[in-house]
């Protein structure tokens, strides 16, 4: 009997031990000591590096959960009828547009909606130099902003997107190595696609140098057009005056 008793408490304290284990707590996402946004310790609050499984604080064990941010990235919806509404104000009879917006096709901001890409302005296409189109650099011609898949929320601290990641740069490391053995150059246009096409949506596709790259010149084309959006309307209003006069 003495036996039976004792290997229940045995297996009772192997599932305790188990269940603690297994219920660690979850990372917390709020403000940084410095006010960034970033991962936080369940336990002491410390700050740690993304993906830790670790808080080199507390030393204690973590779980990631998925946690989903606004898209920086790309335009909410309010944002897309403000351009829209912009564009139709001026002539939109006048090809190309005129001043400060010459540089850009109106197709770049008739197509724009939330969520786009804003380097092809959601076409997914550009018209290169010589006046040949191809795909957009950035979202491959799927003509969403890589950062949120389009849907206007980026996937924090998910397990999936950290496999696929931990897969991609083991996938890449591994083509390096054969480059470099065959004497052949690694096309980084080819190895950036496939890292866009497996971690599209996740806020880890940021971490590459090559594709924050791409994100950053997006962002700054679609200042820069809302930048010219303005300055073409306040030239507008000042001629605006004088037409009016001269009928």
């Amino acid at each position: 009997m003495k036996w039976y008793v004792f290997a229940a408490l045995c297996m009772g304290a192997l599932v305790l031990v188990g269940v603690l284990a297994v219920d660690e707590r979850d990372v917390e996402w709020g403000l940084a000591a410095d006010g960034h946004w970033a991962p936080l310790c369940g336990y002491c609050r410390g700050e740690l590096k993304r993906l830790a499984v670790v808080c080199p604080n507390c030393d204690r064990s973590l779980d990631w959960v998925e946690h989903r941010a606004p898209c920086t990235w790309c335009l909410d919806s309010y944002d897309a009828d403000h351009l829209h509404d912009l564009v139709l104000k001026l002539d939109a009879k006048v090809e190309p547009l005129p001043g400060a917006l010459a540089s850009f096709p109106k197709a770049y901001f008739l197509a724009m909606d939330a969520g786009s890409c804003t380097y092809c302005g959601g076409n997914g296409a550009i018209t290169e130099a010589g006046g040949r189109a191809g795909n957009c650099p950035v979202c491959q011609g799927h003509e969403r902003c890589i950062a949120c898949a389009g849907d206007r929320v980026v996937v924090i601290g998910a397990q999936g997107a950290y496999r696929r990641l931990t897969e991609r740069i083991r996938a890449r490391r591994l083509a390096e190595r054969r480059a470099k053995l065959t004497d052949r150059p690694l096309v980084a246009s080819m190895v950036l696609k496939e890292d866009v096409e497996v971690l599209r949506g996740f806020s880890e596709l940021e971490q590459y140098p090559l594709t924050k790259e791409l994100l950053e010149r997006s962002r700054a084309k679609l200042e820069h057009a809302f930048k010219a959006l303005h300055e073409e309307t306040q030239r507008q209003k000042k001629l605006a005056p004088a037409t009016s006069r001269d009928s």
